[in-house]
């Protein structure tokens, strides 16, 4: 059990389902009560399998290319230090653009199966093995779906200002996060 718990912290992190919370509200509020149900689930339902077959194909995909899981930790944690920095620095712009299917992209992918999730479950996996990091993947997307799917409570709950007070502190631990598998991938690379 210690090592599922092992697994789901990084994972949760990782995922930032509260960070997402109000972005997600920022681009739903269009869509009627059913269609944003719709669009959490489309939105878990791609995160799960675009992860699982990124598990699945990722040593090929590397063997072939030549990539080591170092250089893909230093290239998730650049990115993930970018894009939560600037989540922390740059004020928020409501989105007024209409998205066809908003579960597929940008909820699902990039947004929930993004740089984070996609480097860590393969240190998860790489750590832990198989059937831990596919209960851990599951147990988050679980919590995810159901943070999303009560958006319009948690929203009334925390208000707009609480929502971004809990985004920009997940901001902040996603970017040390960042830095962390950029030093953690620099250190593997070395002798």
């Amino acid at each position: 059990m210690d090592q599922f718990w092992h697994a789901f912290v990084p994972l949760f992190v990782a995922f930032d389902g509260m960070g997402l919370l109000p972005l997600f509200w920022g681009l739903s509020q269009r869509l009627s009560h059913k269609e944003r149900n719709r669009a959490v689930t489309e939105a878990v339902v791609t995160a799960l399998v675009v992860a699982i077959v990124f598990l699945l194909i990722s040593r090929a995909v590397f063997s072939l290319m030549g990539l080591r899981l170092a250089d893909i930790m230093v290239a998730g944690g650049a990115i993930l230090f970018v894009l939560s920095l600037r989540d922390l620095l740059l004020p928020e712009k409501p989105s007024k653009r209409r998205y066809e299917s908003l579960g597929v992209v940008p909820l699902g992918v990039p947004l929930l199966a993004g740089p984070a999730v996609l480097t860590m479950v393969l240190l998860v996996r790489d750590r832990y093995g198989w059937p831990v990091t596919l209960a851990a993947l599951i147990a988050n997307m679980a919590l995810v779906w159901g943070m999303l799917r009560s958006s319009e409570w948690l929203m009334r709950q925390l208000g707009r200002d609480g929502a971004q007070v809990v985004s920009k502190i997940t901001s902040l631990i996603l970017t040390a996060f960042g830095v962390m598998l950029i030093r953690q991938g620099v250190t593997a690379m070395l002798p």
